[in-house]
């Protein structure tokens, strides 16, 4: 991917019935904001943009972890295998939120898996294109991580609580 690729301008529907360009939207991701426009453009050019049917797979368990997802529309559910053939469902993400968050940090597999509820459009940061944000936009980067970081605090917290209470039962 190249850092000088033209910003994607499409529009995204906001819940209210509004709508907000990618940039808007990226504004409004927890991922970004704070940050200036300038910068926000240069990031939103690293974007790819998807666009998903009811049921598509964004991602397995125990498939490569290669990038970020942000929510532009629709519905995204967050599962875990909880024995054999049992699914476990973990969240359901709408328009705004982030997923696949730890594919910029190491290279591993996914430990959820990600599917459309609804019909979606994603953006979506590879590892790659991270690391040329990194390069670019060091600022806007480190808020970024700062924020996937605390994000990973309060889920290890959270599912360090939930594990002692399975432990204790």
């Amino acid at each position: 991917m190249c850092a000088s690729r033209k910003p994607i301008r499409k529009t995204v529907a906001h819940q209210n019935g509004t709508f907000m360009t990618n940039l808007e939207l990226l504004q409004k991701t927890m991922l970004f904001r704070g940050s200036k426009f300038e910068e926000l453009e240069l990031v939103l050019g690293l974007f790819q943009e998807r666009q998903l049917r009811p049921g598509a797979v964004i991602f397995s368990e125990n498939m490569p972890a290669e990038a970020l997802y942000i929510v532009k529309s629709g519905k995204i559910r967050i599962t875990m295998m909880a024995g054999e053939e049992t699914e476990a469902s973990l969240l359901l993400l709408g328009t705004g939120e982030f997923f696949g968050e730890l594919a910029l940090i190491q290279e591993d597999v996914r430990l959820v898996s990600a599917r459309s509820e609804t019909n979606v459009e994603i953006l979506l940061l590879t590892r790659k294109d991270f690391q040329v944000l990194l390069e670019l936009a060091p600022r806007t980067a480190s808020r970024a991580l700062i924020v996937i970081s605390r994000l990973l605090a309060m889920r290890v917290k959270a599912y360090s609580n939930r594990l002692k209470e399975l432990l204790l039962l």
